[in-house]
């Protein structure tokens, strides 16, 4: 089972929003991420009061940081939600 998410990236001065899919079993740990980022380049409907999360996951030797929408216990809420869920057979 996978888990979306909403990564945020930085592209030349701007900030893009974008859903991705992750493994929850490949997450190795979930921060809060203190990076500053300028509030007056959020894209329209993201709340300046938002917070953000470091997901990290298991990609080999170097491993992968995404910076994600949503506090850390939401994210964690989420993934273990994933991981409950029963596939019917």
């Amino acid at each position: 089972m996978v888990v979306k998410l909403v990564e945020v990236k930085t592209r030349h001065g701007k900030i893009f929003l974008q859903e991705i899919y992750i493994n929850p079993k490949q997450v190795v740990c979930i921060r809060p991420s203190y990076e500053s980022l300028d509030e007056n380049l959020y894209p329209d409907g993201l709340d300046k009061r938002q917070e953000f999360s470091k997901v990290h996951l298991d990609h080999g030797q170097n491993g992968l940081a995404l910076m994600v929408v949503g506090p850390p216990a939401m994210i964690e809420s989420k993934l273990n939600e994933a991981s409950l869920q029963l596939l019917k057979g």
